[in-house]
């Protein structure tokens, strides 16, 4: 295993457990304590990763929430979303602009999941 996937899989491993001691990774990855401590002080710089002190609660953490691959809608995708869901709970008919359409198009691109026909 190389050392992208290492990284790879332990931010999966953060992912599902939310945290985790150096000590434990470094006997699952079969590496020195200082390569995970490595690791994740290159993950920490594109990951929501942060090691906390303590003998008790110490170790490595991911935020809450966090999934690997996850992607998130900009402000002005939220924003039309929203301005949607307030037409419909209005039952106002829905009179989008072009731009906004366009929008609702790309975050159904982006965000549907990849699907086959029968």
């Amino acid at each position: 295993m190389g050392t992208a996937e290492r990284r790879r899989m332990i931010m999966r491993a953060l992912c599902k457990r939310g945290h985790e001691t150096i000590a434990n990774l470094a006997v699952e990855f079969g590496v020195s304590e200082r390569t995970i401590r490595r690791d994740i002080e290159t993950l920490s710089l594109s990951e929501p990763v942060y090691t906390q002190q303590g003998r008790y609660g110490g170790g490595i953490y991911v935020m809450n929430g966090h999934r690997i691959d996850q992607q998130y809608m900009s402000s002005v995708q939220t924003q039309v979303i929203e301005k949607v869901i307030q037409l419909a709970h209005e039952k106002q008919q829905c009179a989008l602009q072009d731009e906004e359409i366009r929008i609702l198009q790309n975050i159904v691109q982006t965000f549907a999941y990849p699907h086959t026909e029968i």
